[in-house]
Parts: C-alpha cells; structure tokens; sequence
C-alpha cells in the first residue's frame, strides 16, 4: 500500500503559525484622532512657539503638529492660539510663515465649511492644576522672574508633557530636581535664561524616570 501514498514533507511550528496568524491591525488611540484635543498640547506648543530661544526646526515642528489638530473656536479663545499663528504668518522666515500659513489655511477652511461640532477635550482636574501651579511659581521663583514670565511655563509644561501629563512620583522628583538645578547652579540657570539650553534640553537632562 505503501506505493499509494504520497509523503509531504512535515510541516514546520514557522509553518503552522502562519496559517493561524491574522493580520495585525494598528490601533489608533483617542488623542490621535484629529477631532480630539488635548488643551495642555496646544498651550505646550504655543509656549514653545513664544519662547525666543526656540529654534527655526522646533517652530516648524511645533506648527506641523498644531496643523494635525482643528481645535475648536472656544479653546481657540481661550489659548489665544490662533492670533499667534496668525502672527507668524508675517515671521521673517520664510520657512516658518509657510508653516503659520498651512495652518492658517487649514483651520480657517474648516470652521467656513463646518458647523459646530461636539469635541472631546482632555483637560486637568483642579487638584492637577493647584500642583501644577505650584510648581511654576517655584520655577519662577529659582529662575528669578515673575510668574507671569513665559520661561518657567514652558518648562513646566515640558516636564508635564514628558511624563504623559500625569501628576506622579517620577513628575514630582523631575520637578524638584528642576527646580534645585536652577537655584543652586547659577551657570545652568543662565543658559536656561538666554536660550543657550533649550527648553526640551534641559528638562529631558535632568527628567527622573
């Protein structure tokens, strides 16, 4: 009988689980969608865009970013968002207002052609927001400027930012950690001050994971 049969070669464990494998499908995560927006990203963003030490390729970045969103025209109130895009579409360079001016055209198109929409906001809760306050008045105060100053803002929120906006251990030791280089080493604090250290480089140097 042996002649009748025909001997396949064996099947491989490689084979067997490509026969059982399905296609892997990415999923995509609520802040990702362009409909949702995230308050805390756009005023980030905006601090970046505001802070003099920021470079040509951080500002094309951060309007790039802001192009992949249609915040709504009451958050566009409340961060003031849009006259600074507007404002930079008259920046001296041209690689910049062209950026300003995606966006501009983008978010301009969308609220001539679109009625309002319901949108999803992640904002802070009041707690959040008491520490987070708290934090910035200690930057101020080891930066040796006034709260209302930009700078110690926009490192808070770069340090919110690194620590997936959560209010945590690893957050609260970053802070601290921050706050002590700047009051205690003054060379660190100049550079901070002028620019000479970027924002982002500084926060990510001194981050506690």
């Amino acid at each position: 009988m042996d002649k009748y049969l025909i001997k396949k070669p064996k099947e491989t464990k490689q084979d067997s689980s490509k026969k059982g494998c399905r296609k892997q499908m990415k999923q995509s995560t609520i802040e990702s969608l362009q409909g949702v927006v995230v308050v805390e990203e756009i005023r980030r963003l905006k601090s970046k865009l505001q802070l003099e030490s920021t470079s040509k390729e951080e500002m094309v970045d951060s309007l790039n970013k802001l192009g992949q969103k249609i915040p709504p025209r009451h958050v566009m109130l409340d961060t003031k968002i849009g006259k600074l895009v507007n404002k930079l579409r008259k920046h001296e360079d041209s690689d910049i207002r062209k950026a300003a001016r995606r966006v501009y055209v983008k978010w301009k198109e969308h609220f001539v052609s679109h009625a309002e929409r319901p949108v999803i906001e992640v904002m802070c809760d009041t707690k959040t927001d008491k520490m987070r306050t708290s934090g910035k008045k200690l930057l101020a105060g080891s930066l040796e400027l006034e709260e209302s100053h930009n700078l110690p803002d926009a490192i808070e929120r770069e340090a919110f930012y690194h620590h997936k906006r959560l209010i945590n251990y690893d957050y609260r030791r970053t802070m601290r950690t921050l706050v002590f280089t700047l009051k205690n080493n003054e060379d660190i604090r100049k550079k901070v001050i002028t620019g000479e250290l970027k924002v982002p480089e500084f926060v990510q140097t001194y981050k506690k994971c």
